[in-house]
């Protein structure tokens, strides 16, 4: 990721959390803490590291509501205590007033400024370092695909539909240009043309042991359609068998009208699975040219792909 664009995150980061850090009112720290959530949630590289951190984690709500009840839990990771951190913080910012609790069931403090000091020590703390962290590490591939996903269906949508148009290059062809974007955010790779279970266009980054597995695929509602995403998805799952590699991106080119969706059990804000300890996200990317604006357009229609769909295909 481009050195300046991280540098430039980090720093507001570090004022919005120091901000925080600096307060000893439990009535300034509520929206205070608000405001904190408002300006993460519109950055893509924090969702990105955030979505890849619970992914990890599937159980997490079940933690921070047995914390919400009065039991005092600790992570058994750096991970697990960034993951409770995050947790607990968003239900904070609804409602500051569980700070009292939260510092009697772990500390047995009552006082604001206690409270604080310990919310601080326990949750935001271990968050921030790890979010911190991962600015520099390949965790914030998922941020860079939902960077790619904004630049191509605002700015570049014409072009990758020509692309898509290309005989028997189009699959190739678009990949190419989510390698050449990935390149120039700094991300160092080679393409493997094949492995040893077959053919698949992965993405192994450089000086790493944190290799990337990334498999991008055309829907077109025929005869790539539902099938052949299945397929795609078995791939990227295979992929991070034989690399023991915890995560892998499915990037999806929908060529239809029709909306792709995914039913899936875990609800986040970009589609997951989690199969076996291995976590595939699909990131979806319309590049159909619609002629006509949003408000003239026909009712939505989707095509729907289940779990169940997709883990059928690995029993």
């Amino acid at each position: 990721m481009d050195p300046l664009f991280v540098q430039n995150l980090r720093y507001k980061l570090q004022k919005r959390v120091s901000r925080l850090n600096s307060l000893d009112r439990l009535t300034t720290f509520g929206f205070t803490l608000a405001q904190f959530w408002r300006f993460f949630d519109r950055q893509p590289t924090f969702v990105g590291i955030v979505e890849a951190l619970l992914a990890q984690f599937p159980n997490i709500n079940e933690e921070i509501d047995r914390i919400f009840t009065g039991e005092a839990l600790y992570g058994e990771t750096e991970e697990e205590a960034a993951a409770i951190g995050h947790g607990v913080l968003r239900r904070l910012a609804d409602d500051d007033r569980k700070i009292h609790s939260l510092g009697i069931s772990y500390r047995g403090v009552g006082k604001d400024y206690e409270a604080l000091e310990m919310m601080r020590e326990l949750f935001l703390e271990p968050f921030y370092e790890y979010v911190d962290e991962q600015l520099d590490d390949q965790r914030a591939m998922l941020a860079l695909l939902m960077r790619y996903k904004h630049r191509s269906e605002s700015f570049r949508r014409d072009h990758l539909w020509g692309l898509s148009k290309i005989e028997r290059r189009a699959e190739k062809s678009l990949a190419l240009d989510l390698y050449s974007y990935l390149y120039d955010q700094g991300i160092d790779f080679v393409i493997e043309p094949s492995s040893i279970t077959g053919e698949v266009d992965l993405i192994a980054a450089q000086n790493t042991p944190d290799p990337v597995l990334l498999d991008t695929k055309i829907f077109d509602g025929s005869s790539r359609g539902k099938h052949y995403i299945r397929k795609g998805f078995r791939q990227i799952y295979t992929y991070s068998q034989q690399y023991n590699e915890p995560f892998g991106y499915l990037v999806i080119y929908n060529t239809t009208e029709r909306d792709l969706c995914f039913s899936l059990r875990l609800s986040r804000h970009i589609p997951l699975v989690v199969h076996n300890h291995k976590t595939v996200f699909l990131v979806t990317i319309d590049i159909y040219p619609h002629d006509k604006p949003v408000s003239q357009r026909p009712p939505l229609q989707a095509t729907e792909i289940t779990e169940e769909e997709l883990i059928g295909t690995l029993e």
